[in-house]
C-alpha cells in the first residue's frame, strides 16, 4: 500500500473497532514507520551495555548514532508533515542512514548483523510509493554508504589494520539491500494496484447496490428475502404495506402465522403450515399462488411466487418471495364473468320466445319456400340459444357435453347451408367436401356451434372475392394418448386476412381480437374461438390453426368418433 495515499474502509466496525494504517494521519504514519528502527536500536543499546560496555565508553560515534535515531524519532512524531508535500518526509529515512553508519562502524566487531539496521530505511523508501525508482536508488546508495563507512581511509574508528582488499568485503550487502528494495517496491506497487481495483470495484458495487435499493423500494411488487434461519433480510416498502394490511386489529407488527391470510375465495383461512413464506422456507418453489390478505373492505388478493436460494454445496440458504397485488385483475375477471352471465341470461328469454312462436308458425299450412325459411330461422335461433347457454356455462366454468349418436356429415352440411346465403351476399365462394354420412358419438349442439363458429369467422374475416372450403373426412391412428382409434377431421380453410404468429398464440384467449379486426371495426366479442376450443377439448379432441398474414387461415378440428371417454 502506498505510504502517501490512505485507504478509507467502509467503517471502523469492519475492523472490530481498530483503525487501519491508511486511516491514520500522515504524522502518525511517519512515526509508526520510524518505530521499528527505534525499537531495534534500543535493543542494541541494551545488548551493548550488557555485553560490550566499553563500546559505549570508548566510542562517541556509537552514542552519536543512537542520539541521531532518537532525535529523528522525535522529529517524525512532532513535525507537521501534512503541510508539506509527501516527499518531504523522506528526510527521516535518509538521515537514518547517517545515524546508522557510526553505530555500525563502532559496534560491528561486538555484535554481528548491525548492518541489517539499514534495511529499515531501505524498506521505508521502497514502500512509500511516491517515486518508486528514485526511492530504490536512494535505498541502494544509503545502504552502500552505511556498509562502506568503516572501510573508508582515515576513518578514526578503524584506522589500523586496513587492507586494500577489505574494501571488497561488504560489496554484497548493498546489492542485497537493492534486491530487498526492489522486491518491496514491486510488492507495494502491486498492492496499490489491487487497492485501486478493489476501490473501483467497491464503488461500482455501492452504485449498483444503491440502484438496486432504489428499484426495490419503488417497485409496486412486494419483495421479501429470508435467510436460511428464517430471519428477514429484506422487505421493501410495497411488502411492508401489504404486511400491515394483514395484521389483526390493534397490532403494529406480527409474524406470518399471525396475519389474516385466506385462500383465493377470501373466506377460507390458510393453516400456518401452508402459508406462503412457511412453505418457501421448506425449500418449495412455486409460481402464481393466489391468496387473500386482510378482511372487510381492505382485503387484497395477491399472486405469490417463491424461489429458493442454495449455497455452493447445494444447502438451502434462504428464499425470495414475491407478492404481486392482483386485486384489480380479480375484480375485473369477476366483473367480466358477471357481465357475460347477466347478458346471456337476458338473451335467453327472448330467444326462447322466438323459438316458441316459430314452432307455432310451422304447425300451420305454409308455402314450402316459407316453411324452408322458417325452418332455417328456427334452427339458427336454437343454435343461438345454445350459444347463450354456453356463455352461461363459461361463466359458471362448466362445459359438459351430452354425448349421443350424431351424423357429423349432416351436421356440417346443415351449418354450411345456413351460412350459404350470407357467404353469397359477402361475395364469397363456399365449397363443401363432405361424405354422405359419418356417425360419431358427440354433443350435436356443441359440435354444431363449433362448425358454426368456424364458418362464421371465415365469412366475417374474408374479403369479397375470396373463397371458403369446408371438408370432413375420417382418419385412423391420429391424436389421442396412444395415437390409435378412428377420428373425424373437420377442416375450414379461407383466403382471408390471416394472422401473425404472435396473434395465433393469443387466438383462443377469452375476449381476444386481432389488431386488424379491431382497426376494421368488425363486430364480435372475442369469445367464439375460446368457447369452440373448450367444446372440442370436452369431446377429447384438439383444434389446430395454421395462418399466414394476408394469405388466409386453416382451422382443423379432430375428435374421436367413439366419443370423449374412449
Amino acid at each position: 500500500m502506498s505510504f502517501a495515499t490512505p485507504t478509507a474502509l467502509p467503517s471502523a466496525k469492519a475492523a472490530e473497532g481498530r483503525r487501519h494504517f491508511g486511516q491514520f494521519s500522515l504524522r502518525r504514519r511517519v512515526l509508526l514507520s520510524q518505530m521499528p528502527l527505534t525499537l531495534s536500536v534500543a535493543l542494541i543499546v541494551v545488548a551493548v551495555a550488557v555485553f560490550h560496555p566499553h563500546i559505549m565508553m570508548d566510542s562517541p560515534y556509537f552514542l552519536g548514532g543512537v542520539g541521531g535515531v532518537a532525535l529523528l524519532t522525535v522529529l517524525a512524531g512532532v513535525a507537521p508533515w501534512d503541510r508539506f508535500p509527501p516527499v518531504v518526509y523522506w528526510v527521516i529515512p535518509l538521515l537514518d542512514f547517517v545515524a546508522i553508519a557510526p553505530m555500525w562502524a563502532s559496534a560491528r566487531h561486538g555484535l554481528d548483523g548491525m548492518v541489517m539496521l539499514s534495511a529499515f530505511p531501505v524498506f521505508w523508501l521502497a514502500w512509500s510509493g511516491i517515486y518508486p525508482v528514485i526511492g530504490v536508488v536512494l535505498a541502494f546508495v544509503g545502504s552502500a554508504a552505511v556498509t562502506w563507512w568503516p572501510y573508508l581511509p582515515g576513518t578514526p574508528t578503524f584506522a589500523e589494520g586496513l587492507l586494500e582488499y577489505d574494501l571488497h568485503r561488504p560489496v554484497v550487502v548493498p546489492f542485497i539491500m537493492l534486491a530487498l528494495a526492489v522486491a518491496a517496491s514491486v510488492l507495494t506497487r502491486s498492492m496499490d494496484r489491487q487497492r485501486r481495483d478493489l476501490g473501483a470495484a467497491l464503488e461500482s458495487f455501492e452504485t449498483q447496490n444503491r440502484l438496486l435499493q432504489a428499484v426495490v423500494e419503488t417497485s409496486d411488487v412486494g419483495i421479501l428475502v429470508v435467510d436460511g434461519d428464517g430471519h428477514d433480510v429484506l422487505m421493501n416498502q410495497a411488502q411492508r404495506r401489504t404486511h400491515f394490511i394483514g395484521l389483526p386489529p390493534g397490532r403494529e407488527d406480527g409474524a406470518e402465522h399471525e396475519l389474516l391470510l385466506f385462500e383465493a375465495d377470501g373466506v377460507t383461512p390458510i393453516p400456518a403450515e401452508e402459508r406462503p413464506v412457511t412453505q418457501a422456507l421448506q425449500g418449495k418453489d412455486y409460481r402464481g399462488r393466489i391468496i387473500a390478505i386482510g378482511t372487510d373492505g381492505a382485503q387484497q388478493h395477491l399472486s405469490v411466487s417463491a424461489s429458493s436460494m442454495h449455497d455452493q454445496e447445494g444447502t438451502f440458504d434462504g428464499t425470495v418471495v414475491v407478492f404481486q397485488n392482483v386485486t384489480d385483475l380479480m375484480d375485473a375477471i369477476q366483473t367480466r364473468e358477471r357481465f357475460v352471465a347477466e347478458v346471456s341470461h337476458e338473451f335467453r328469454t327472448p330467444l326462447t320466445s322466438i323459438i316458441g312462436y316459430l314452432d307455432v308458425a310451422l304447425e300451420e299450412d305454409l308455402d314450402p319456400l316459407v316453411r324452408k325459411f322458417l325452418t332455417t330461422s328456427q334452427r339458427n335461433a336454437e343454435r343461438l340459444l345454445g350459444l347463450v347457454t354456453s356463455l352461461l356455462d363459461t361463466a359458471a366454468n362448466s362445459s359438459k357435453v351430452t354425448v349421443q349418436e350424431v351424423n357429423l356429415a349432416r351436421l356440417v352440411r346443415n351449418s354450411a347451408e345456413s351460412v350459404a346465403v350470407q357467404a353469397t351476399k359477402a361475395g364469397l365462394s363456399l365449397q363443401a367436401d363432405l361424405p354422405e354420412r359419418m356417425d360419431a358419438k358427440a354433443d350435436p349442439v356443441k359440435m354444431g356451434q363449433v362448425v358454426d363458429n368456424l364458418l362464421s369467422n371465415a365469412i366475417k374475416y374474408t374479403p369479397a372475392g375470396g373463397s371458403i372450403t369446408v371438408s370432413l373426412r375420417q382418419l385412423e391412428g391420429v391424436g389421442g394418448v396412444d395415437g390409435s382409434g378412428e377420428w373425424a377431421e373437420l377442416v375450414v380453410r379461407d383466403t382471408g386476412f390471416g394472422m401473425t404468429e404472435a396473434e395465433r398464440e393469443k387466438l383462443f384467449t377469452n375476449f381476444y381480437r386481432t389488431e386488424h379486426v379491431r382497426k376494421a371495426a368488425i363486430p364480435g366479442t372475442g369469445l367464439g374461438l375460446a368457447i369452440t376450443q373448450g367444446f372440442v377439448r370436452a369431446h377429447g379432441g384438439e383444434i389446430l390453426v395454421a395462418s399466414e398474414k394476408d394469405v388466409g387461415s386453416t382451422f382443423t378440428v379432430r375428435i374421436p368418433l367413439c366419443g370423449p371417454d374412449a
